[in-house]
């Protein structure tokens, strides 16, 4: 579960800024928080803002630097990326900093990095507590400008040599994280190496970004996973969207169709990734990679029923950009429903009805009564902005400052809970919407 997250000097956050998912002390809405040591941490967190405030670029910032700590840097293009507003920014550090909880342990994570030179600066990794926090590791650059890795943890002797020959490995490694540096070694058969795996693994698998132009990414597991075929069918029943069935028929690569090229391209880059989605003549395909390490691409469908009750089967261009934007969500809510994941959604409301938005939320919170999973998002949408769905530290607000963008709760303003929070926020009492000099004046 995500707790916190601070960001600096990246686009448009010049000074530190913090979003955080600790619970206030009223006691409504309790299925909408996990108890955990000494602290409530909350499922779920809606953003509202202007346009160009910088909604987009805070989930931004989460996906570039869990980019960073999974890829590398070099994957990645940072050049001005900082804040640019403020001349000497180029050279001020960027820093990224993570609270979360992985497993049945609470950590806290970041590094600090030069942008313009692909440098990481500083890194640190803490096992929090609940009184206080511990050490395991931080990296710094010493006085003879090389990275040093401090580590706090008891090592066996065995251990203690396989860490002092990776600190040896790592000096000159100024544009990787050790973090990542250590599993991409064996670190699995000794137990000293257990957090390093812990922290790495929540980024690689339970933090995932959806952007508004996501690529109906649900559509990977159809054919392959028929739990999930099953429950693409009853989410698109639920939303009534018209299709009875989504159909897959599977195409051996080798046999397929397509320009050699083309074939070479495609299992070139499902080397980085677990699948790829591609369009071919206004029909979409999916490629993955078995177990047997065999190419298959399918050829996905939509079924809809006609007036003689027969299967007609669409292609995904024929639907609508709702429609389409639902594949996005629907794996979503599948794996939130049954593992403690976290989805961070930029633009949940795009091309989507007003109830339907409220709707996804509605079957969110039902679904992670009795889990950890969380889902926070950023949206236009105030039907959401309800006390009665969410609390007011659920509700958050990012707006623009001297042109730097700044975050803050619902909750700083302490209003009443009986209170249309959605009416006060369009009136502009809480900030964080557009503001515009009249039309009146306009000369054509």
């Amino acid at each position: 579960m995500l707790i916190r997250f601070n960001v600096e000097n990246f686009m448009s956050f010049n000074e530190k800024s913090e979003f955080s998912l600790i619970a206030n002390k009223e006691r409504r809405l309790s299925t909408h928080y996990h108890k955990g040591k000494g602290i409530s941490i909350l499922k779920s967190g809606v953003i509202y803002g202007a346009n160009a405030s910088g909604k987009s670029n805070f989930v931004k910032a989460i996906d570039f630097s869990r980019r960073i700590i999974v890829n590398g840097i070099n994957k990645l293009n940072p050049v001005n990326c900082h804040y640019r507003l403020k001349k000497d920014n180029i050279n001020v550090p960027t820093i990224f900093q993570y609270e979360f909880k992985s497993g049945n342990k609470y950590y806290s994570y970041g590094f600090a990095l030069i942008l313009k030179d692909n440098q990481i600066i500083e890194e640190w990794l803490y096992e929090i507590g609940q009184n206080k926090e511990k050490k395991i590791f931080d990296r710094f650059i010493n006085s003879e400008n090389k990275h040093e890795i401090d580590i706090a943890i008891k090592l066996s002797s065995k251990a203690k040599k396989r860490f002092d020959v990776y600190r040896e490995d790592f000096q000159n490694s100024d544009n990787l994280l050790f973090l990542n540096e250590m599993n991409r070694k064996s670190i699995n058969d000794f137990s000293e190496a257990i957090d390093f795996k812990n922290v790495y693994d929540w980024f690689e698998k339970k933090l995932t970004v959806v952007f508004p132009k996501s690529k109906y990414s649900g559509l990977n597991f159809i054919g392959d996973d028929d739990e999930m075929s099953k429950i693409f069918n009853s989410f698109l029943n639920i939303f009534q969207t018209g299709i009875q069935n989504v159909t897959s028929e599977e195409i051996d690569l080798e046999s397929f169709d397509i320009p050699k090229q083309i074939k070479e391209d495609l299992t070139k880059n499902i080397e980085k990734v677990k699948s790829i989605i591609f369009e071919i003549n206004g029909i979409t395909y999916s490629l993955r990679r078995n177990t047997q390490n065999e190419y298959k691409v399918k050829k996905i469908g939509l079924e809809h029923i006609n007036n003689f009750e027969s299967p007609i089967v669409f292609d995904i261009e024929d639907e609508s950009d709702g429609t389409l934007r639902l594949f996005d969500f629907i794996p979503a809510l599948h794996e939130i429903r049954k593992t403690d994941s976290v989805f961070i959604i930029d633009e949940l409301d795009r091309s989507l009805h007003s109830k339907l938005t409220y709707g996804i939320f509605e079957i969110f919170l039902e679904l992670t009564k009795n889990n950890e999973s969380q889902m926070i998002v950023t949206t236009h949408e105030s039907l959401l902005m309800d006390l009665e769905l969410l609390r007011r530290d659920e509700i958050w607000f990012i707006e623009k400052n001297k042109n730097q963008s700044r975050l803050f709760s619902l909750d700083e303003f302490k209003v009443r809970n009986d209170k249309i929070v959605r009416k006060d926020y369009l009136l502009g009492r809480y900030g964080a919407i557009p503001i515009f000099k009249s039309f009146k004046n306009l000369n054509f």
